[in-house]
């Protein structure tokens, strides 16, 4: 079975710098993932979440800065508030809870980056229809 496609969004700043580091170590992650940068996950709608999975993503994984981290101070705290809303609107539209999770990676953390998406392409595998 072929990796699913999933989409990953990275805030600007401690999310994007472990993809950097990630990039850097030549740590693995599957070749479906795909990274995208967005400057505050705390400023994007869940409607753009939603989009990814309408427009044939497998999963979508939002990667924010860690709790007291955040480069703009509240965007981690509004993230979370958007992620909730995205999942009750995936659940209504009959996505599965695995197809949607919001983590934290800290700047420069690599290692942490690659096994949170390989972890959630994992739960992804387990769980497909």
């Amino acid at each position: 079975m072929a990796d699913p496609k999933v989409i990953v969004f990275t805030c600007n700043w401690n999310a994007y710098s472990g993809l950097e580091a990630a990039g850097v170590g030549h740590l693995e992650y599957p070749a479906s993932v795909h990274p995208l940068k967005v400057i505050c996950l705390g400023q994007i709608s869940p409607g753009v979440i939603l989009k990814a999975l309408e427009k044939g993503a497998d999963g979508v994984l939002l990667l924010s800065c860690p709790p007291g981290e955040c480069h703009y101070q509240f965007g981690n705290r509004r993230a979370e508030e958007l992620f909730k809303e995205a999942r009750d609107m995936a659940t209504l539209l009959g996505y599965r809870d695995a197809q949607l999770k919001l983590d934290w990676v800290a700047a420069g953390e690599g290692e942490a980056f690659a096994e949170k998406v390989r972890a959630f392409v994992l739960g992804l595998n387990g769980k497909r229809d």
